[in-house]
């Protein structure tokens, strides 16, 4: 299969060769000519064409459009990879602004959280994974994967996680440090363990002695006193060999005395951790249909906590609504400019096949200013 361009060029190409082979005829004539007593008077032949139109039938077989990239083309892909970081990094921080205020397990961040450095350490991220898109020659369907792939990887790094169990939470503070806090069978929060931990490793191993002492039953309530001027109660609780100093507000506590409330607590927890756990029917939404309900044997109980991806799930959820968006538009810039190749059939057996009203005719004029097969009248010879 030919293409129409090559098919041109290999035209003129032969054109060429022939003016090569009638001068090299020429030649030889003239060196017949000149040692001739005669021929040397006669002029040598010479053939001279003023104009040549050609015409090419032929038949085109497929169109394959490519886009380009230029230096024009990865301007704007730039300024778009910079233009859509921002902007999500922004949707980002106003989705998590919001949940950190309504999850308990996020609201020891506070309302400060995330913060505009926070937004814009994000935005850089977000722009450097993206700025593979920008670059000449790459293959850009596959970078945009590339780059969705490693936003996924780098994000989880701006995403603060907490770990839970039935009856506990080690959570994340404004500070950087995690704390410990109990859940009532509701999910809020009644107590909160004193110390702050640097890292989550360290609070995650206290919150599982605190837990297996819970199951154990090996729990002791100590001194409950109230802090003066405040509405906290300050509380000692025995886990064990490891004792843990407890903030408890005084509006949880309501009617009971501080003491009996952080026993009838453990006590409750003691109870979720042990408890059998029936998944919700199918009717509530628990399971996809077709789906046993599975319990949990009582007395089988577990002091891990698990991490919790609430966060990440929303964080996750602005991102697949945005990065297609992106895609679109860098298609939209590539496609402005755009190499098409078009395959053409010229032979006559092929054409013979085709329906008439699938081929197509080019014709073009060469001149005497196009090739140089002209006799110039105001030249002399040599001869």
């Amino acid at each position: 299969m030919s293409q129409l361009n090559q098919i041109i060029a290999s035209l003129l190409s032969d054109i060429n060769e022939a003016k090569s082979k009638a001068d090299e005829a020429s030649r030889n004539l003239a060196q017949v000519y000149a040692a001739d007593e005669i021929l040397r008077y006669f002029p040598v032949p010479k053939i001279g064409i003023q104009n040549l139109e050609v015409e090419i039938r032929y038949a085109i077989e497929s169109i394959d459009e490519k886009p380009v990239q230029n230096s024009q083309s990865l301007q704007r892909l730039t300024v778009l990879a910079q233009s859509f970081a921002k902007d999500t990094a922004k949707a980002i921080q106003i989705s998590l602004t919001k949940a950190v205020s309504e999850n308990e397990l996020y609201k020891d961040l506070g309302g400060g959280y995330p913060s505009g450095e926070w937004e814009k350490n994000l935005a850089d991220a977000l722009e450097e994974s993206l700025s593979v898109v920008t670059k000449i020659g790459v293959d850009v369907p596959k970078s945009l994967l590339l780059a969705q792939q490693e936003i996924t990887r780098q994000i989880s790094d701006f995403i603060p996680v907490a770990y839970k169990s039935e009856s506990l939470a080690a959570i994340p503070t404004i500070t950087g440090e995690y704390q410990i806090i109990g859940l009532d069978k509701s999910g809020k929060r009644d107590f909160v363990v004193s110390k702050k931990y640097p890292s989550q490793n360290e609070a995650l191993a206290d919150a599982k002695i605190l837990n297996a002492s819970i199951i154990a039953k090996k729990t002791e309530v100590g001194e409950v006193k109230k802090l003066p001027g405040t509405q906290m109660n300050l509380a000692e609780l025995k886990a064990g060999n490891k004792l843990f100093s407890l903030e408890i507000d005084s509006r949880k506590v309501a009617s009971l005395q501080p003491k009996d409330f952080l026993e009838k607590s453990i006590l409750e927890k003691g109870q979720l951790l042990t408890s059998s756990k029936r998944i919700k029917p199918v009717w509530m939404g628990g399971r996809l249909s077709g789906a046993r309900p599975i319990s949990r044997p009582t007395g089988v109980a577990s002091n891990e906590l698990k991490e919790d991806n609430s966060l990440k799930i929303l964080t996750d959820k602005v991102l697949k609504s945005r990065i297609p968006e992106f895609g679109l538009a860098v298609e939209k810039i590539l496609n402005e400019n755009v190499v098409t190749t078009i395959q053409v059939a010229v032979e006559s057996e092929k054409l013979k096949q085709v329906k008439p009203e699938n081929l197509a005719t080019i014709r073009f004029s060469l001149n005497a200013q196009d090739f140089t097969m002209l006799e110039d009248e105001n030249q002399k010879t040599f001869l």
